[in-house]
């Protein structure tokens, strides 16, 4: 059965870096993950933590069922309800579609390009979303219809 854990982070943080190639993440991570009785499905890690936004980076075990409709409400919830932040960031390299597309699928919007950025002197693109922009979120959450009100 699958199910969506908040602990332990600092093993979740962990294992979405021995994922994504090149990662560390900053020392102010926080993870969010699916997991089922053979371990980490997926795990969503942010970090980079403004006054305005966070930073947030996917990784998976390559599977494709792990993302619910639970699991992504969790995930968007997590930075705009939670913390109320109006915006959250993703680069990506220009090299890896599967990421390009992954993150335009979800709704983040292409907003710059950060030159030479990558690990190996690629391009990133700099991804962002904003929170009345986030189509996971019902309206009463996402500030469509005003202000925030739980």
């Amino acid at each position: 059965m699958k199910e969506v854990v908040y602990a332990p982070g600092e093993e979740m943080v962990s294992w979405a870096e021995s994922r994504i190639s090149n990662c560390r993440f900053r020392d102010d991570a926080y993870a969010i993950g699916m997991r089922d009785e053979a371990g980490y499905l997926g795990v969503v890690v942010f970090d980079a933590f403004t006054t305005t936004g966070c930073w947030i980076s996917v990784a998976s075990n390559g599977s494709k069922n792990w993302l619910t409709r639970e699991f992504i409400l969790r995930v968007f919830a997590y930075p705009f309800v939670q913390l109320l932040y109006p915006r959250l960031n993703a680069f990506v390299s220009v090299n890896n579609q599967a990421s390009i597309d992954f993150c335009e699928g979800f709704g983040f919007s292409r907003e710059g390009l950060m030159r030479e950025a990558g690990s190996d002197g690629e391009d990133l693109i700099v991804f962002g979303m904003l929170r009345r922009e986030c189509r996971w979120l019902p309206e009463r959450f996402s500030g469509k219809v005003g202000k925030l009100s739980v």
